[in-house]
């Protein structure tokens, strides 16, 4: 039987592998906890929440958001844009809905054998590889801190609008995008009366337009970096100035060093009053909370904008070189020493997902069709042109060039693959189009096709 593969996850990047996917003719399954695609513009975002790159630079190669969208989509514009991606392709019926992995295991030392999944029903299913898409925006962080605080306290995951925050004082802890616009809007909200934004170290806060372009558009395949950061650099210090200016600390970084803040709307609101900067917290006490410079203030809601763990609890994490919290992975993909484990999606761009998705999708469909024909785990050759790392900020077109580059260079690998068959790795052609359901797959239940296209 032709190899099977399982993808965990139906979210952005999770759609995008199974397009690739179903174009390459390569059989798959989808494993989805939710009940119906989108991942994190599902259920995983507050009611407000607009993109910061665009809608130009943010949907598929192969299917651009609509033209009526706004340069900057909401959040229900861009669910809805992944719901009509999924049903133009007739994914859908490849997806298992409300079904978690609980357990992935190589079914031999290095996964050449392919790997052993278990779901949340208890049945243990068997597929060739496994492409992990579960997203890296639900595991919570939350800091530790001297005390107990006593009032409200939520974390943004669980944040959706402004009737979250009780009270009439409100400190978002953490400068992060989310933590931003959660600070904007419960200043605009009538009820509360102070807000407050607890940032431990400065940062560069990029306007959303710069003139009158989005600011992810700026980056263009022609443009160095070093260019790019002049560019930026001087057109914040006419636009925004001096962090000094608005009470905030100087960047600790140099711009792209750490994910930007694009936010045109957290500045006016310091330089109106209306959101108060404060520094890293020393310690909490009742409802009072001390900050390092000495002041302290009481708030009724905390919400903690602190970021998210990288995770994956199905798979035992010692198959992992961590750095700083992240897995060191070749060609952000590979995993050190294993070959059929593909984890997708673990980057943060400067820039827009959806053309990343769609040829980082190619380029893994690329290595899928190439490693059924090797001996050894594709990640050992790898790994000579890309030694592992765990960089995750990347830049959309220097990572799209790297996807190029090495997708040329897998057509040179594949003659010399088992057998001396060269075979065909363009990921863009096929003879035949995958079964959806793991027929081969004992005890393998397949939802009627118009129950699994409900929403």
């Amino acid at each position: 039987m032709a190899p099977r593969y399982c993808i965990i996850g139906a979210g952005y990047s999770g759609l995008g592998i199974a397009r690739a996917f179903q174009e390459a003719g390569i059989a798959f399954d989808i494993f989805e906890k939710n009940d119906d695609v989108g991942g994190n513009w599902l259920n995983g975002v507050y009611d407000a929440t607009h993109i910061i790159s665009s809608r130009n630079s943010t949907g598929y190669e192969e299917y651009p958001m609509p033209a009526s969208y706004p340069d900057f989509p909401s959040r229900q514009q861009v669910l809805d844009y992944l719901r009509a991606y999924a049903d133009h392709y007739g994914l859908r019926r490849y997806i298992q809905f409300g079904r978690r992995v609980e357990r992935l295991e190589p079914l031999d030392q290095r996964g050449l054998s392919g790997w052993r999944v278990t779901l949340d029903d208890g049945r243990t299913l068997e597929y060739q590889g496994v492409i992990v898409a579960n997203g890296h925006h639900w595991d919570r962080r939350y800091p530790r801190y001297p005390g107990h605080f006593s009032g409200k306290t939520l974390h943004s995951k669980d944040y959706k609008n402004a009737d979250d925050l009780e009270g009439e004082s409100i400190l978002v802890v953490g400068a992060g995008n989310s933590g931003c616009d959660i600070a904007v809007e419960g200043a605009l909200c009538k009820r509360i009366k102070h807000v407050a934004i607890s940032m431990r170290r400065g940062y560069y806060f990029l306007p959303k337009t710069i003139a009158g372009i989005p600011v992810a558009e700026m980056e263009m395949p022609w443009m160095p970096l070093w260019l790019q950061k002049l560019i930026i650099k001087a057109a914040l210090a006419l636009i925004v100035g001096p962090n000094s200016r608005y009470g905030l600390p100087k960047p600790d970084h140099d711009l792209f060093d750490r994910h930007p803040i694009v936010n045109s709307q957290l500045l006016y609101f310091i330089r109106h009053g209306l959101i108060s900067p404060k520094p890293d917290i020393a310690r909490l006490d009742g409802k009072r909370v001390h900050f390092v410079d000495g002041s302290s203030q009481e708030f009724d809601t905390i919400v903690w904008a602190t970021g998210f763990n990288v995770s994956f609890p199905f798979l035992d994490q010692n198959l992992f070189t961590w750095e700083h919290g992240y897995p060191r992975l070749v060609a952000h993909l590979l995993v050190p020493g294993l070959a059929n484990l593909y984890i997708f999606g673990l980057l943060q761009p400067r820039g827009g997902a959806g053309p990343l998705i769609s040829r980082g999708a190619r380029l893994l469909v690329d290595l899928v069709q190439c490693q059924e024909r090797l001996e050894t785990p594709i990640v050992e050759q790898i790994a000579r042109w890309e030694p592992p790392s765990a960089r995750y900020l990347v830049g959309v077109q220097e990572t799209m060039r790297s996807i190029e580059r090495l997708r040329r260079r897998l057509r040179g690998l594949a003659p010399r693959a088992r057998g001396g068959q060269p075979g065909k790795l363009s990921g863009n052609q096929s003879q035949s189009q995958p079964q959806p359901a793991a027929e081969s797959a004992p005890g393998y239940a397949v939802p009627a096709a118009g129950h699994a296209n409900q929403s």
